[in-house]
């Protein structure tokens, strides 16, 4: 008898890769289909939950009923949440967003559903919008307890606008092994002289990345009398982000104090995100660290004195970086505003850091405005670009913008058929760079297409409107 012949779909390794991009609607559907299907595809349906959004088709009945297929919840804000996923069979969380109440009953609820899932538990967002109101928060919620044979297996922290004590991050620290990135921005951390000994500082070994404003890590007057700054924690720290610090009122940290604490407690930290005000950037760049690989600034604190201070590190950048306006800026639908730099500062200026920076591998001035004439009076050193996220005086459009995407698309093209015609030494049957882009186009859509093409490994351009990826 021959073979029955199967659907491929009703072969589970082929319904394993096609259902991770199947939409949550479809996936609905899919469900809809046979025994067979409604088991695949509910795990899919149930895996991500947002109480922001699905609010009103979430009850205590349907979390019961599906709750073991929950992996990741968004936004948990009211207490009522918290009694739905206790009471339910969500036991494997890996993902969770909370937006934290003052009350002392909210923040049972929110610990009694931490202690159940602690033990699955990869990412925690916790946030306090009243921050001078937060009680100290109970981190040994986080991690499962002590003579338990379970490991925590958290490697992204995030909380804001917490209290805790300096002793409870460091048994934070010990007692979560794989972490990776810790976010303790806005979050109080208090030392007393109970905090001083060496035990109480323990050194994570594995945290690569840590968010904090500098008035928190180094802190200032009694304070830095009592516990050394946060670095001792932190020993193989490489990229440090500081967002907003010195708040008003705030005393600045002296440049040499932090290059010293760096050299003494994180030589390996390479990469900063600094959201400090100008002059303190400045000092930061300049005075605090060398050699860095990786900086990214406020695109209004781009200036001669900034260059400068940038350009100190010219051998050894691979990233130059501004902040973007918000979160999803690159998703946009419409081309967004420019932001205009210090007054005094020369545009051309910008130029030097493509120019000298010749490791230089990614570079995103999304908010700065280039004047193509700029661009071309000097030679870009960076030769190994591969990502270039800039604004282009006239090149206001999204016709124009598409336009030079395309000629620098269809030019790499050319490029690489020519290349692979010489090396094979067959004849030319491609178009020739010229046909593409002729020498007596003098467009803004030419000229930017013609400068993309001088960097072979460019594979990543933002010109304002989408991201563009070449293979």
């Amino acid at each position: 008898m021959p073979p029955t012949l199967r659907n491929p779909l009703e072969l589970p390794e082929i319904l394993e890769n096609i259902s991770p991009f199947v939409t949550l609607k479809d996936a609905v559907a899919c469900a809809q289909v046979c025994k067979a299907w409604s088991n695949h595809f509910t795990s899919i349906i149930w895996h991500s939950i947002d109480f922001d959004i699905h609010h009103g088709l979430l009850d205590s009945r349907t979390l019961a009923k599906y709750g073991h297929h929950v992996r990741v919840v968004e936004n948990i804000s009211e207490q009522y949440h918290f009694w739905m996923l206790t009471g339910s069979n969500a036991r494997r969380l890996e993902k969770l967003s909370i937006i934290m109440s003052a009350t002392p009953e909210y923040y049972d609820h929110c610990v009694d559903l931490l202690r159940q899932v602690n033990t699955t538990l990869v990412y925690i967002d916790i946030f306090q919008p009243e921050k001078n109101r937060a009680p100290y928060f109970p981190v040994d919620s986080l991690f499962p307890a002590e003579g338990t044979k379970s490991i925590s297996r958290l490697s992204s922290i995030k909380i804001r606008g917490l209290k805790m004590t300096r002793y409870a991050l460091s048994s934070l620290l010990e007692n979560c092994p794989s972490l990776k990135h810790l976010n303790i921005r806005d979050t109080t951390l208090l030392s007393s002289i109970h905090d001083i000994s060496d035990a109480h500082f323990y050194r994570h070994t594995g945290i690569t990345k840590l968010t904090a404003p500098i008035e928190q890590v180094f802190k200032t007057g009694e304070q830095s009398k009592v516990a050394p700054s946060l670095f001792v924690h932190f020993p193989n720290l490489q990229s440090w982000i500081t967002r907003n610090s010195y708040s008003s009122g705030s005393a600045e940290v002296p440049s040499r104090y932090i290059r010293d604490e760096v050299a003494k407690h994180c030589p390996s930290l390479k990469a900063l995100s600094l959201g400090t005000r100008a002059p303190a950037t400045i000092g930061i760049l300049a005075q605090s660290f060398e050699g860095l690989i990786e900086i990214c600034i406020k695109n209004k604190q781009l200036s001669n004195d900034m260059v400068g201070a940038i350009l100190n590190h010219k051998g050894t950048l691979n990233t130059v970086m501004t902040f973007v306006s918000y979160d999803d800026f690159y998703d946009s639908e419409t081309i967004p505003d420019t932001e205009s730099i210090q007054d005094d500062t020369d545009g051309g200026i910008i130029q030097s850091i493509p120019q000298h920076c010749t490791r230089l591998e990614t570079l995103q001035l999304p908010l700065f405005e280039m004047d193509m004439d700029d661009v071309e009076k000097t030679k870009w050193g960076c030769r190994d670009l591969e990502e270039l996220h800039i604004r282009v005086r006239g090149l206001d459009t999204e016709q124009k913008i598409d336009r030079a995407i395309q000629l620098w698309k269809e030019g790499r093209m050319a490029i690489k058929e020519k290349r692979v015609n010489r090396e094979q030494e067959l004849p030319s049957m491609s178009l020739s760079l010229d046909s593409v882009i002729p020498p007596d186009d003098n467009s803004m859509e030419a000229r930017v297409a013609r400068h993309l093409l001088k960097f072979e490994n460019l594979r990543e351009v933002w010109l304002g409107w989408k991201v563009h990826e070449v293979v």
